[in-house]
């Protein structure tokens, strides 16, 4: 009977991810989503490897080859092969979202289900289909959170399983998979007090702490590595660094929480479970909480290293979603026991609520049919070898979903500057064309003038007007 309710529950999260299932990625983090599209486009196309992951928009203006090292493209790689099987359709990388949370949820269930028991192990995987920022970024979203949240969740089942019986391989896969959740996105490494934990009730060596440990960081270890070895300049990364001195601000503090966190990602009715998870824990005593409040130890830690990232993206927050589930179940569980009616009402309101919250991320965000029709004109009138500085600032989606290499206007050296010295400067990066957009001026009428003299207009479409390179 477990098993069959384990399938309904799988199912009907399959279902909910299934809303605009082949679409292109323009929906929230438009941008996010298409560099990551982009960089397994070119893998599946053999113009990238996995060691030389390219992405379609170049940062800083000197990577000309477009090197993307923003994480290891282990994600990048599934998706990659499912072009290869299936086609470059949006549906054939959504596939591999689905993949990914079906995985995460059958290792959720086997890790509950022996931590705590049957009913725990129902309800996380419940909560885990439903939450909203499950919904969307284990689900739909073209985005490495998809693989960063499954693999912890598979990483905590085989950790537990080292606990019962010992077995070596069983905690190499725990290090191995938590290693390539953290490659992909490195916050991950804020459960492994956690992890670590089952290993002290084992009364483990030392040995095999390392063995964690060093699986756990090793690719993203190399990855750095190889990075400063190449000598990339990713400077322009360590955006998520600003505003740290303003994280504990009210202002700020309540809004990472009680916005982002609790309303956006999780949900105010699945947060609220969680909540009263936790608080019937440290009043039943359950010594089974200690894990848990490690891994809470973790989240200060991650606030203090990235807290702009968790208060204005809210992908920053999805390695809090294993967590809150555990808790979450928790909680609906002693409810569950008191009260079936009341425990029934609170799952609708999971369902209800995480589906609408959810709707919150879909859609195409502001201009983006624009943004289609622009990278359709791109596409039919620029070669896919050649490349582009497209006037736009702070948005690279119409090269991404045109596939073409190139720049976008912003802040030097990481994008053009709208100067006309900054388009002095890229003659010795040897672009291709400028795309300018019809719908948007995001440079000095007069500067622009002035630039475009050195360039003839070759081609005029019904959004773009293309000036190459001379």
């Amino acid at each position: 009977m477990k098993k069959f309710i384990l399938v309904v529950i799988l199912v009907m999260g399959l279902v909910v991810r299934l809303k605009d299932f082949n679409v292109v990625p323009i929906d929230a983090h438009p941008m996010r989503q298409t560099d990551t599209e982009c960089v397994a486009y070119f893998l599946a196309k053999g113009k990238a490897d996995f060691l030389n992951p390219k992405a379609c928009l170049m940062r800083p203006v000197s990577n000309t080859d477009g090197y993307f090292f923003l994480e290891m493209p282990f994600y990048e790689l599934l998706i990659a092969a499912s072009y290869k099987i299936f086609g470059f359709y949006p549906w054939a990388a959504r596939l591999v979202n689905l993949f990914l949370y079906l995985i995460g949820g059958v290792a959720l269930f086997g890790f509950m289900s022996k931590w705590w028991n049957t009913k725990c192990a129902l309800l996380s995987v419940f909560i885990f289909s439903f939450m909203p920022g499950s919904i969307f970024f284990v689900g739909h979203a073209i985005h490495p959170d998809a693989m960063a949240v499954s693999f912890i969740l598979v990483s905590l089942y085989w950790a537990w399983k080292f606990r019962e019986n010992g077995k070596i391989m069983n905690l190499i896969l725990s290090g191995l998979f938590l290693g390539i959740s953290v490659a992909s996105r490195p916050f991950g490494l804020i459960c492994l007090p956690m992890v670590s934990y089952f290993l002290f009730l084992r009364k483990s060596k030392i040995r095999d702490y390392l063995i964690l440990v060093i699986l756990s960081v090793v690719f993203y270890g190399y990855w750095k590595w190889r990075t400063e070895k190449l000598g990339l300049n990713m400077d322009w990364e360590n955006w998520v660094l600003a505003g740290r001195e303003k994280l504990f601000q009210w202002a700020n503090f309540k809004n990472l929480i009680w916005k982002n966190v609790a309303g956006e990602v999780m949900g105010k009715v699945v947060s609220g479970l969680a909540f009263f998870g936790l608080v019937i824990s440290f009043i039943k005593k359950d010594r089974r909480i200690i894990p848990l409040i490690l891994w809470m130890v973790g989240m200060i830690f991650y606030w203090l290293i990235v807290p702009n990232g968790n208060i204005t993206h809210q992908y920053y927050a999805d390695v809090y979603i294993p967590l809150v589930v555990i808790l979450g179940s928790m909680g609906l569980g002693w409810i569950f026991e008191k009260s079936k009616i009341i425990s029934i009402i609170l799952m609708a309101g999971v369902i209800y609520n995480g589906i609408r919250t959810s709707n919150y991320y879909f859609g195409n965000h502001a201009g983006g049919e624009m943004e289609i029709k622009i990278a359709e004109d791109i596409k039919k009138a620029i070669l896919e070898d050649k490349k582009i500085i497209y006037l736009a600032v702070a948005d690279s989606v119409p090269l991404s979903l045109s596939h073409r290499q190139g720049w976008m206007l912003g802040e030097w050296p990481t994008d053009v500057a709208v100067h006309i010295w900054a388009f002095m400067e890229m003659r010795n990066y040897k672009f291709d064309f400028i795309v300018e957009p019809k719908n948007r001026t995001d440079i000095m009428t007069d500067e622009w003038n002035i630039i475009k003299q050195n360039y003839p207009l070759v081609e005029e479409l019904e959004t773009i007007r293309i000036y190459k390179y001379r």
